[in-house]
């Protein structure tokens, strides 16, 4: 960066790097993008801008991390789904929308393969806050079937149709969503009209919540 472009045997000196060790330095720092080299003879080596350089750096380690979390989840994922014993299954009551909507969310961004979702009423807020969510599973692995009332905005059906198949029932006395046959968050009015929820990752309700599904969604327009 101080003297531009030298030679490998000046970069040497100046550098203090053994000569028969200079060009596996030089093709490390080519390769991970600090440096550019004239093919010429003898060839020379210069720097490139600081900003380019460490750009390219982060993007390396970036795509090096995704592969590296990718790895693991697919190895460690199903040897952990494979356990024959586990101390308990978890069953929470969530109350208020904020813990709801929470507890939604990271049933989504966690599944892999199939997410039913029951919805009663829709709202704008919540086109808002999950469609950009929910749009990550367009044109991927997991498939989404949107199961609403009739009635709502044609915007509604529009949108979500976009994610997944949507099906309409006049009347739905519930709601909630089953992920991947192995979450299952039910929603439901106390007598003061108050939305709670129950969120359990046991496989029986998850199971059972799915075959209700899918025994009303046989039976919903398209």
């Amino acid at each position: 960066m101080e003297k531009g472009a030298l030679s490998a045997k000046q970069i040497s000196y100046g550098a203090q790097i053994p000569y028969s060790k200079v060009y596996q330095t030089l093709n490390s720092l080519e390769n991970k993008g600090w440096i550019e080299v004239t093919r010429k003879r003898p060839s020379r080596y210069f720097p490139k801008s600081p900003e380019t350089a460490i750009k390219t750096a982060k993007n390396f380690f970036e795509s090096e991390w995704l592969h590296a979390e990718k790895t693991l989840m697919d190895e460690l994922i199903p040897l952990y789904e494979k356990l024959k014993t586990r101390e308990k299954y978890d069953i929470w009551i969530l109350r208020g929308p904020l813990n709801i909507l929470s507890k939604f969310k990271e049933m989504t961004k966690k599944c892999k393969h199939e997410l039913l979702i029951a919805l009663p009423f829709v709202q704008e807020d919540f086109l808002t806050d999950f469609y950009p969510l929910l749009s990550s599973f367009i044109l991927g692995e997991v498939q989404v079937h949107f199961m609403l009332p009739k009635g709502l905005g044609e915007n509604v059906y529009k949108a979500l149709s976009k994610i997944g198949e949507v099906r309409c029932r006049d009347k739905m006395f519930g709601g909630g969503a089953i992920s991947d046959s192995s979450e299952v968050l039910l929603l439901f009015s106390d007598e003061r009209g108050e939305i709670t929820a129950i969120w359990s990752d046991h496989p029986g309700l998850a199971g059972l919540a799915k075959d209700y599904f899918n025994y009303l969604w046989k039976e919903s327009e398209k």
